[in-house]
């Protein structure tokens, strides 16, 4: 549903979803997902929007909004997407819209309806082969209402490095004047780390920025860990959201991202968008024979148009 005649009820949670212009793939990198979850949450807080949830998928996003008025939730959503864009073009060297216009909403009346948007939200991932469990995948944020750092270990300031300790101080300083983490201060920052730090960095901006409702939304089930249960056991069903779904699995992303970046030296992986097309249908034709991603996903990683053929 889009446009302005959509339904809205003040304070009703809504569920809002964007699918990239022609399901190109827009997530490569850590920074890619940190410079939108940071203009996201930052523009949540302006706007004073209830989040209920987040998941950054490769092809697409989904959240669970609540608002008052439905002016805020353009706003809100507008500016996220047209930030998120200019810079993404910027550091990409491309031009044009990365999502399809205007984004897509449902709203959830009743409890019923709204853990099973949780359920639908949260197991994308697991829909998608990512992950056995919701719980496991980073960029649904779930795991951080459990722990502060969920995917890295956890570090006291002596056991830390002089470059973690600083490249903390600069993100927190970065957060407090307002501001969302760019791709230049990102690349700076974790270029001085090692694996394990950068892991550590990541968490600690998650949990700094997020606007996550995490009490609310464990309300809707009594705790945390019978929140898991009941996402764990139930993938949702969301009739309204008109959502392409392609039975292969996501992990030919992945898989094409360690290749592009390990044998063809391409890093970050999203720069793949920016290559002249001639040396695109080249990688096209090796990612063919050598990986295992459909022809389909080789033409969305490297935003190749639908009906190219190798000739």
């Amino acid at each position: 549903m889009g446009g302005r005649d959509r339904k809205f009820f003040s304070y009703a949670v809504n569920h809002i979803y964007q699918n990239t212009k022609d399901g190109i793939n827009i997530f490569y990198s850590v920074e890619d997902y940190l410079v939108y979850f940071t203009i996201f949450s930052n523009s949540m807080a302006k706007y004073g929007i209830t989040v209920y949830g987040l998941c950054l998928m490769y092809d697409h996003i989904h959240a669970l909004l609540s608002v008052r008025d439905q002016s805020s939730l353009y706003k809100s959503v507008g500016e996220t997407t047209s930030r998120f864009v200019k810079e993404y073009n910027i550091e990409y060297s491309r031009k044009g819209p990365l999502f399809n216009s205007p984004f897509g909403s449902a709203v959830k009346i009743g409890e019923k309806k709204v853990r099973t948007a949780i359920s639908y939200l949260y197991n994308n991932p697991v829909e998608k082969k990512l992950c056995c469990k919701a719980e496991q995948y980073r960029w649904n944020f779930i795991a951080y209402i459990d722990s502060p750092s969920p995917f890295s270990e956890k570090r006291t300031c002596r056991e830390s490095s002089f470059e973690l300790l600083k490249s903390k101080k600069e993100v927190k300083n970065t957060f407090n004047a307002g501001c969302h983490l760019n791709y230049t201060l990102l690349k700076r920052l974790l270029s001085k780390l090692d694996m394990k730090e950068r892991d550590i960095l990541v968490d600690y901006a998650i949990g700094l920025y997020s606007r996550l409702d995490y009490k609310g939304l464990v309300r809707y089930y009594g705790g945390y860990h019978k929140m898991l249960v009941a996402i764990n056991s139930n993938t949702g069903n969301e009739y309204d959201i008109p959502e392409t779904f392609y039975k292969a699995p996501d992990t030919a992303y992945r898989e094409m991202i360690r290749y592009v970046e390990d044998i063809c030296g391409i890093r970050p992986a999203g720069n793949v968008v920016s290559l002249p097309m001639s040396v695109k249908y080249e990688l096209y034709s090796r990612l063919k024979r050598i990986t295992g991603a459909h022809d389909f996903q080789i033409k969305k990683f490297l935003h190749l148009p639908s009906n190219y053929r190798k000739l």
